[in-house]
């Protein structure tokens, strides 16, 4: 175990990373999403064939937490300077894009619920994606409504799991793209809502159970050269996307546009797009 909010766990040859903050949403801190990317860092390091990100509660994750009240510490001089968002957003969004896309494991995803934001980005670069009722997830990119531009190299996954035209409905009107669409483009491995669960804890135990089982036989180390062929497909367009999406974002945290747009949305001036 890693703490309350981010549980750690391996077993079976699988780590386990789950999501606990239920009564938030599994929204995260900016620390927390920096203790995200240690895990991943230590999971990749452990004697295992897979990573498995779960969650508790009826939400994978509601992405950023706009209720952190740790910016409301931070003088205002330095809340616009250039030195303090390149140490909390520079920094630690390029560790995580890295982390996730250089990940040697198996990388899944087991959606309880929707996805958002720069968490929506992160399971965009997992492996594998299954969900416990595609009627109840949806995948919600919601940078246009926040005053920032798209993270965690969003601009090219989307865009390569779910073709052109969804990608510009998804990231530029920050339309929420529902679990049917997703399964159908395939960015839903597999849907499990024929299946009636007594609790989110049963659905991932089926996930982690049913991957398991589809190593069984097979040649480990081939499965993650296999891993590393796919991904190498991807490398150029996905860290060439997360450089270019790091500098834009930036800059509008300098500026103070998502600062104004998540007092906003805190204080229900303006709405999310679900």
């Amino acid at each position: 175990m890693e703490g309350q909010d981010i549980l750690y766990e391996v077993r079976d040859k699988v780590t386990i990373i789950t999501f606990n903050l239920p009564d938030k949403l599994n929204a995260l801190t900016g620390k927390q999403y920096l203790l995200l990317a240690k895990l991943i860092e230590r999971a990749d390091k452990e004697d295992t064939i897979l990573t498995l990100i779960q969650s508790t509660g009826r939400y994978f994750s509601a992405g950023a937490n706009i209720a952190d009240k740790s910016l409301s510490n931070v003088a205002t001089e330095e809340l616009f300077s250039h030195e303090y968002w390149l140490n909390n957003f520079v920094s630690r969004n390029v560790y995580l894009a890295d982390l996730f896309h250089n990940h040697s494991k198996v990388l899944a995803a087991a959606l309880n619920g929707p996805v958002i934001g720069l968490s929506a980005a992160l399971v965009s670069l997992c492996d594998l994606i299954y969900s416990i009722d595609e009627k109840k997830t949806f995948l919600l990119a919601p940078f246009s409504n926040l005053g920032l531009v798209a993270e965690g190299a969003a601009s090219a996954t989307l865009f390569l799991r779910l073709g052109w035209s969804k990608a510009s409905e998804a990231i530029l009107f920050a339309r929420p793209i529902p679990g049917t669409d997703l399964t159908k483009l395939g960015f839903i491995n597999k849907s499990y809502h024929e299946t009636k669960f007594n609790s989110v804890e049963e659905f991932n135990k089926t996930v982690h159970d049913d991957l398991v089982r589809q190593f069984n036989g097979l040649y480990e180390p081939s499965i993650l050269e296999n891993k590393q062929l796919l991904k190498a497909n991807r490398d150029t367009l996905i860290n060439s996307a997360s450089q270019r999406e790091i500098i834009k974002g930036f800059n509008k945290w300098v500026e103070g546009v998502p600062q104004s747009r998540f007092a906003q949305l805190y204080q229900k001036d303006i709405k999310h797009k679900f």
